[in-house]
């Protein structure tokens, strides 16, 4: 069997590792003076949404998604601009490439061309060309491409991030174990309304994911709500673990004997299999595991407004596998804050091998089922939107559904996501039950959770320092456990200035193959470019630099 390092939890690390921030490879490109790549002809007469490219110049160019480009003819030479959505075959017209964002000059944006450009202006017989507007492309017959700058801006994110011992794009950190002290007596006293502090290692903390304090024999959570998930080792390929959300969204969980990216082993122990579940729900690159979106009913998925980007199991739950909560336990804990997660539905379909523990459990009894709608006797306690199972709470062939919402005596657009609970539903007295996320924050839990300075604890985010009131963990090593996202939230100018300049000093020194610039007659050297804008870039860093002094 194989041996495998697993800590339990993820390392401290970008939320998003391979999202660019800092800088653009454009930015890049302005400081080399590098301009964009030639115009070709068009292939086909343009369309309504999309133009034409031949395969040689679609490959030698590189035309990507995301990419914006100038389309202009003899008959319409002012042009318009356009950003590639979707590429596909054109048949025999070539390469075509579908466009939305479309503009030209004193024209309000449109989602077609035909809408503002008389498209026999842009024909071929016109000379139509095409023009990619970014200078680093995925083209086949440039050295230097836009991956290559992309991978550079990565790593120089990094390298600021560890010189600074700061970030300014969030950071992820997973579980950071702090020992807590008081001040003596162990009492409030003058110019203090807290019991003690625990300082976190990193400042402008944007967000408290988990706040676990050690209470003797066991990590009360305080921050979040959570629910711990136990496997045994008969656990087998026919269950599957689903998470609900308030909409009727629900993203669900297989078993497998085999290491794929859409489901958690169990080939081997359960350790294991609990340590593949949170990898599975972290979205680990470590392991190659792929999102789990949340999707409705219907199979749509869940987006938030004014964005196209999918929501995903790792961006609402955070899992770990760790020997602070038994072998074969996975904490699964909600990404919104205090008691903003109790209303996030757990369900299984095998009750004997997958077990739930600090966890809510609410339940009713079915009076009849009429279509998608199930009638109760009440849904007081149940979430608005979720997941819910039937039966006694026992079994290896639990059935499963969701629903989109509710009223005082009914779940409204349910659907079936493991046997035919709506045709057991419809005889009346048949329980329905549901467990959710659970919350501890202690002496205001009742109060709507809201930790504040007055309350059981609060945070100076800038600082990054807790304060604890009336919950508050042993006076021992290791007494607190924080999950939290830090980083500023702003990127200063003078980041983006020396992250440019970091990456053009990079490049240029990997420019012996592939010439970049042409040295020519300039004022300045390339050599001693390099040294400048490195130099340049390391006294701006300096400003930046975290320090602690001890006095």
């Amino acid at each position: 069997m194989p041996v495998v390092f697993s800590p339990g939890e993820p390392e401290t690390r970008p939320f998003d590792p391979d999202a660019i921030v800092y800088t653009t490879a454009q930015k890049v490109a302005d400081l080399l003076g590098i301009g964009p790549g030639e115009a070709v002809l068009a292939s086909a007469n343009t369309i309504a949404n999309a133009v034409f490219v031949t395969g040689s110049d679609y490959r030698d160019h590189g035309f990507s998604i995301g990419d914006t480009i100038l389309v202009y003819s003899d008959a319409y030479p002012i042009g318009f601009t356009g950003e590639i959505t979707t590429i596909a075959t054109g048949g025999g017209n070539g390469v075509r490439l579908n466009l939305i964002k479309i503009n030209s000059p004193g024209v309000v944006e449109s989602s077609s061309i035909a809408s503002h450009v008389d498209l026999t202006d842009v024909a071929v017989a016109d000379n139509t060309y095409v023009q990619n507007t970014a200078s680093f492309t995925n083209g086949k017959t440039r050295g230097v491409t836009k991956a290559i700058v992309e991978t550079r801006i990565k790593e120089i994110q990094d390298r600021i991030d560890n010189v600074t011992h700061n970030a300014w794009r969030p950071y992820l950190v997973a579980a950071e174990y702090l020992n807590f002290d008081t001040y003596k007596p162990y009492r409030r006293r003058y110019y203090t309304d807290y019991v003690g502090t625990t300082p976190l290692l990193f400042r402008n903390v944007q967000q408290i994911l988990r706040l676990e304090v050690w209470q003797g024999e066991n990590y009360r959570e305080i921050g979040c709500a959570e629910v711990r998930v136990e496997l045994k080792d008969t656990l087998t390929t026919a269950e599957t673990i689903h998470i609900g959300l308030e909409g009727g969204f629900k993203a669900d969980m297989g078993a497998s004997t085999s290491n794929t990216t859409g489901s958690f082993d169990i080939r081997f122990d359960k350790v294991n299999a609990a340590q593949s579940l949170a990898d599975l729900v972290n979205k680990e690159d470590r392991v190659g595991k792929a999102a789990i979106n949340f999707v409705d009913k219907d199979g749509g998925n869940f987006t938030m407004a004014g964005s196209t980007s999918n929501v995903s199991l790792h961006n609402e739950i955070l899992a770990s596998a760790n020997a602070d909560y038994g072998n074969g336990k996975v904490k699964l804990t909600s990404m919104r804050q205090t008691k903003g997660g109790e209303s996030v539905s757990i369900a299984s379909t095998n009750l004997d091998d997958i077990t739930f523990s600090q966890m809510t459990s609410v339940s009713t009894t079915s009076t009849s089922v009429a279509g998608s709608t199930v009638h109760v006797a009440s849904t007081t306690g149940f979430a608005d939107g979720g997941v819910l199972m039937v039966g006694d709470g026992t079994g290896t062939n639990v059935e499963t559904l969701t629903y989109q919402s509710k009223t005082a005596t009914s779940f409204v657009d349910c659907a079936n996501l493991n046997g035919t609970p709506l045709s057991t539903l419809n005889t009346g007295g048949t329980t329905a039950f549901q467990y959710l996320f659970q919350s501890d924050i202690g002496q205001y839990s009742d109060a709507g959770g809201d930790q504040a300075r007055l309350k059981d604890w609060w945070i100076d985010h800038e600082m990054g320092i807790i304060y604890f009131n009336n919950s508050y963990p042993f006076f021992e090593w290791n007494a607190v456990k924080v999950s939290y996202i830090y980083g500023e939230r702003y990127v200063e100018k003078a980041i983006e200035e020396a992250a440019t300049k970091m990456v053009a000093s990079e490049l240029l020194m990997a420019d012996d193959r592939s010439v970049l610039i042409p040295e020519g007659s300039q004022n300045v050297d390339l050599g001693s470019k390099i040294q400048l804008w490195r130099k340049e870039a390391t006294e701006i860093l300096n400003r930046y630099k975290e320090i602690v002094v001890f006095s």
